[in-house]
This record gives C-alpha cells, sequence and structure tokens, in this order.
C-alpha cells in the first residue's frame, strides 16, 4: 500500500510541472499594453547652473541647485531641493593720502553664502512632450534658507549667520535631444523668495532665478 501511494504522490510532479509550465508560457504571451508617460525610474537627480538677483544688496550673484524628485505618478512628483546662492561685492570706503602726495582709497569686500533648503511640490503636463518634444512643470516649494554673511575690509573684518523662511515658485521645462540619451536638459525661470535675520535685522535676498542643468533617471 506504501509503495501504491508513493508512486502516485511522484506522478503527481510531472503533471504539477507541466501547468506550471503552461502558465508560465500564458504569462509570456501576455502584453502589456505601453504607457508613453511612465518614466524610466520613479527617482531622478536634477543639478541646475544658473544666476539670480537679491534685494538688499541690489546684486546679482550665483546659484547652484540639486533636486531629488520622486515620482508619484506621471503628473504630480515631490522632492528635497537644496541650494547654493553667492553674492559678493567690493565698496569703497573713503579716500586716503599717503604721505601727502599719493592718494587711495580703503576697500572693504562683502559676501552674502545662502543655503536654500526646500520641499517641493510639481505639477508635469508629459502629454504637451509627445507633441512638442519638450515637458512643462510647475514647482512650488517651501523650506528654510541659512546666511553667512562675511565681511573683510584693511580695517575690520566679521562674520555673521542668518537664518529664516523661504519660498520659490518656478517654471521650468524639459528637452531629450535624443531617444537613445538618458540625459535631458532642463531649464527654469521663476521667483524665490529668502529672507534671513538675526536679532531683528534682516536681509532679503528675494528676486528673480534662471537656471541651466541636466536631469537623469536613478
Amino acid at each position: 500500500m506504501k509503495k501504491i501511494l508513493i508512486v502516485m504522490i511522484l506522478s503527481l510532479f510531472p503533471v504539477q510541472a507541466l501547468f506550471a509550465q503552461e502558465d508560465v508560457d500564458n504569462k509570456k504571451r501576455i502584453q502589456r499594453e505601453e504607457n508613453v508617460f511612465v518614466n524610466p525610474s520613479d527617482s531622478e537627480l536634477i543639478i541646475k547652473l544658473g544666476g539670480g538677483y537679491a534685494k538688499d544688496p541690489g546684486k546679482f550673484g550665483l546659484d547652484i541647485s540639486a533636486n531629488y524628485i520622486y515620482n508619484l505618478d506621471p503628473f504630480f512628483v515631490f522632492g528635497v531641493e537644496a541650494d547654493f546662492f553667492w553674492v559678493s561685492w567690493d565698496s569703497k570706503l573713503e579716500d586716503v593720502n599717503a604721505g601727502g602726495s599719493a592718494n587711495g582709497s580703503l576697500k572693504a569686500e562683502t559676501d552674502l553664502y545662502t543655503f536654500p533648503v526646500f520641499f517641493n511640490a510639481q505639477l508635469r503636463l508629459p502629454m504637451i512632450k509627445q507633441k512638442t518634444g519638450i515637458e512643462p512643470f510647475i514647482t512650488v516649494g517651501l523650506g528654510w534658507c541659512f546666511m553667512i554673511l562675511d565681511y573683510s575690509s584693511e580695517v575690520e573684518s566679521d562674520t555673521d549667520f542668518y537664518s529664516g523662511f523661504a519660498w520659490q515658485i518656478l517654471l521650468s521645462g524639459s528637452y531629450k535631444i535624443s531617444s537613445r540619451s538618458a540625459v535631458e536638459f532642463v531649464g527654469d525661470i521663476g521667483y524665490r523668495s529668502l529672507q534671513p535675520d538675526k536679532d531683528n535685522v534682516e536681509i532679503d535676498m528675494s528676486g528673480f532665478i534662471a537656471r541651466l542643468g541636466v536631469r537623469v533617471f536613478i
């Protein structure tokens, strides 16, 4: 009796394997409908370089941005952005006379290093990309900024730290020069509000920004 049971059990394995193979073959035959809006990955990295205007200094400066973005779906994404905004200028303090014959002047150099950090929400329009090759998107970000004020002259030097609330709104677009390329070019223009303060002293670094960069899926 045991031998008969063993033979019956062993005989079931080839049958199960056959059904399993047929199931795999059926799955292989299923073709999913291609979704042209789906990106190669849910995560992406965007690096941008450009310039911006700071209201209180009344100067333009260098702006560098790094963004990590997670695609919730083809239309709505969110992410984290870290920027570096540098404004520098020289100012003339006063004229001096050396020995009654040689004229000169005392100068001071001021550097403002601002580090904004944003949590961004973004709306994308991938259907336009299918027609024009350019994918437009709108970004709204809220965050905080930290600023280092570095002042130096022939008379004195000082370093101070400021921080404050920050927000931004950007209009952007991406373009891929070839379907074989893994890199897309990105450009944006917008307004960024940076108002760091310390001890009731505020330095308004708000202004318009414009940047160009690249986007890669990771």
